[in-house]
């Protein structure tokens, strides 16, 4: 989602991608949203509701579990029947059960791999689980040209920001954009992607908009903390206090301002190599990371919103891919 006096602007993106993803390895900010239901952790949202439904036959239930149980039965029927396999695994996901639907999407694909609306669902489902190189295979089908699908476009670029590919991300939020100018998770996803790859400016400006077109406590918190990358503490202190306690609000940027001071210091040979950890922890394995939600809070944890912003599923150990979420 640091060079100039006490807090210097951002210039270089390996310098942004350090110290963001060391914020990603203490920061809890609260939910947000994905494709389907339940809590992530993570810096980069996407805000926008989950993708239309299929046409559901009459009698289908309104409540959601008794559809999952209704969609179940007619896709037991009939495998091989797409609407009810979509509508199925849209029920299963809407219900927290993704892992379910995913085997649902993968089966239908033997028989329907070439379906555009099959794709969609289960190439933002995979990037959802963090299953990336599925979703970027899968996605690449979704995506048709010439009737294009902002959300679809969005998760391809959230692919190439999982995978560090700032720039190419950029690139797809851009035809996003050009499909929804002022839609926040578009605009969130945009700024992030440029404050990583080293332009806190433009990033700023964008979270900026998102916050006046309705964004939610995860953009005012993004848009604090690319403030208080850029040294502007008053005004990320003030911004963040609308969904933090003030005294937490306070000790995150006392924290941010600690941080992007170490982060400025140049290494030199008597300073041992552990000091300079944001790059550790941008190159650490996600598997040797701890959960967020694992780690104890004390004066090196950032403060946890108690704000919650949507919909969506954990992505994975905290590091700099798995800032980026899926629309």
């Amino acid at each position: 989602m640091a060079d100039r006096d006490v807090l210097p602007r951002m210039a270089k993106p390996a310098r942004a991608h350090g110290l963001l993803a060391a914020m990603a390895a203490s920061l809890m900010l609260g939910a947000c949203a994905q494709v389907g239901g339940g809590e992530s952790d993570g810096l980069f949202a996407s805000l926008a509701p989950a993708a239309p439904q299929q046409a559901a036959a009459p009698a289908q239930p309104t409540d959601p579990r008794k559809a999952t149980e209704y969609w179940g039965e007619q896709y037991s029927k009939d495998p091989r029947n797409l609407d009810a396999a979509l509508a199925y695994a849209q029920n299963l996901t809407a219900t927290g059960q993704k892992r379910e639907a995913l085997a649902v999407l993968q089966q239908a694909s033997i028989v329907h791999g070439q379906d555009r609306r099959l794709a969609r669902d289960y190439g933002r489902l995979a990037l959802d689980l963090d299953q990336i190189s599925v979703a970027k295979k899968v996605l690449a089908v979704a995506d048709d040209p010439s009737n294009p699908d902002w959300r679809v476009i969005l998760a391809r670029g959230t692919v190439h920001a999982k995978e560090g590919s700032y720039r190419e991300a950029i690139a797809f939020y851009e035809r996003a954009r050009a499909l929804q100018p002022n839609h926040p998770s578009v605009l969130n996803n945009l700024a992030l992607a440029h404050t990583m790859a080293g332009d806190a400016e433009q990033g700023e400006a964008l979270l900026r908009q998102a916050k006046s077109d309705g964004g939610n406590a995860r953009v005012r918190q993004n848009l604090a903390l690319v403030l208080g990358l850029q040294g502007k503490y008053d005004e990320a202190t003030q911004i963040a206090s609308s969904d933090l306690q003030p005294a937490d609000a306070k000790a995150n940027t006392a924290l941010l301002q600690k941080m992007v001071r170490r982060e400025a210091q140049p290494m030199t040979p008597s300073m041992p190599a552990e000091a300079s950890w944001a790059p550790a922890v941008a190159q650490a394995p996600a598997s040797g990371a701890t959960p967020i939600a694992q780690q104890k809070r004390g004066p090196s944890a950032l403060r946890p919103s108690t704000m919650e912003s949507g919909l969506g599923g954990r992505t994975g150990a905290p590091s700099a891919t798995a800032l980026f979420t899926a629309e």
